[in-house]
């Protein structure tokens, strides 16, 4: 009996110790941080084209988070807008009053925080397109 217990307390004990010295499942590799969101914070040149020929604005812009609002000079006059960026989306506009015509316009379109490029929308006198570049 004794030799019977021996046998089984050294095998116990061998299944202990295997157990133990087994290597555990390497940890998952860490997730890769975010991509940076982008920043469009500053001065940027719009150039639009639509049916009223080629026209440049300067464009300032302050971003919190995604909401953006900042003014835009252009041979018409300075107007403040505001506009949101969700990921690489971009839209914003402003309205006015051209010689007694309240006009919005609306821009729509994708930016790297580089460039910008899309659509405009000229209140009920078309649309055209639009390209940005940071200065």
């Amino acid at each position: 009996m004794n030799i019977v217990r021996s046998f089984a307390l050294i095998a116990v004990a061998s299944i202990a110790a295997a157990c133990s010295s087994t290597p555990s499942k390497p940890a998952a590799p860490p997730a890769p941080p975010p991509a940076p969101a982008i920043n469009v914070a500053g001065n940027w040149v719009i150039t639009v084209d639509s049916q009223f020929g080629s026209q440049d604005a300067k464009m300032s812009v302050k971003q919190e988070g995604t909401n953006l609002s900042g003014t835009m000079e252009s041979p018409q006059g300075s107007m403040g807008y505001t506009g949101t960026l969700v990921g690489n989306n971009i839209k914003f506009g402003f309205s006015f009053n051209a010689q007694g015509t309240d006009l919005k316009i609306d821009y729509a379109g994708t930016t790297d925080g580089t460039t910008m490029n899309g659509k405009v929308i000229i209140g009920t006198f078309g649309e055209g397109t639009f390209k940005g570049k940071r200065q």
